[in-house]
């Protein structure tokens, strides 16, 4: 009966992340319901996705009218950093078998891999809770987003992606200044100020190219770690 008291420590070590996941998960369902997606396919999208960043980009290009594939490829380039992640995550899930990492597989974040990597190899049932606990919080959120949003202006949800986007952020800047946060930083400064004649579209481009930059400086980060 050991992995239930490492399930409830796994939950409340997320407790942190639920906090933060909460409002944003909130406002991504208030802004899926203003947009015209129903309350039941957005919490669908987090069932299955569990991606901020691409969800609320998927959700912009649902306003704009954009083609099917264009929305599953957005998302799928946004998410690519999830492949040097999973890969790096990997040395804490050997030890499970291959379902039990499939489980666990859905549940990596940005945040839960940041702490997976900071503490030592825990139980599958400590990643379980932690994995879970953060599943079940944005979810929820989206749920009582999509009730909520129909409800308020629109207008009072225009902050929300620029919101996600500076609490990331932000997260990153309170651990340490690095090289590849500065470049990230100040590309994105830029993108963002060239492309605002194209209103969501430039934002939607500035969000895909800092994620593909920031995917590339942190595998040369990772890379480079690596030589003797």
């Amino acid at each position: 009966m050991q992995s239930v008291p490492e399930f409830w420590r796994g939950s409340l070590r997320a407790t942190g992340i639920v906090v933060g996941f909460f409002p944003i998960a909130m406002s991504f369902g208030a802004i899926a319901a203003q947009t015209g997606v129903s309350q039941l396919a957005a919490m669908g999208m987090s069932v299955w996705v569990f991606a901020g960043a691409s969800q609320f980009a998927a959700i912009e290009a649902v306003r704009q009218d954009l083609s099917a594939v264009s929305i599953v490829l957005t998302i799928l380039i946004i998410n690519l950093r999830h492949i040097p992640m999973s890969l790096a995550a990997q040395k804490n899930y050997r030890p499970f078998g291959k379902v039990k990492q499939f489980i666990l597989s859905h549940g990596i974040v940005d945040e839960t891999f940041a702490l997976e990597l900071s503490e030592e190899t825990h139980s599958f049932a400590y990643y379980l809770g932690m994995h879970l606990c953060c599943w079940a919080a944005w979810v929820i959120g989206t749920g009582l987003g999509g009730w909520l949003g129909v409800q308020l202006p629109e207008q009072w949800l225009a902050f929300a992606l620029p919101a996600l986007f500076l609490c990331l952020l932000c997260n990153s800047l309170k651990q340490h200044w690095s090289r590849e946060i500065m470049i990230a930083l100040g590309v994105g400064i830029a993108l963002v100020l060239l492309t605002q004649p194209w209103g969501a579209t430039g934002v939607l481009l500035s969000i895909l190219a800092v994620a593909a930059i920031a995917s590339l400086l942190s595998q040369e980060k990772q890379s480079g770690g690596t030589k003797p």
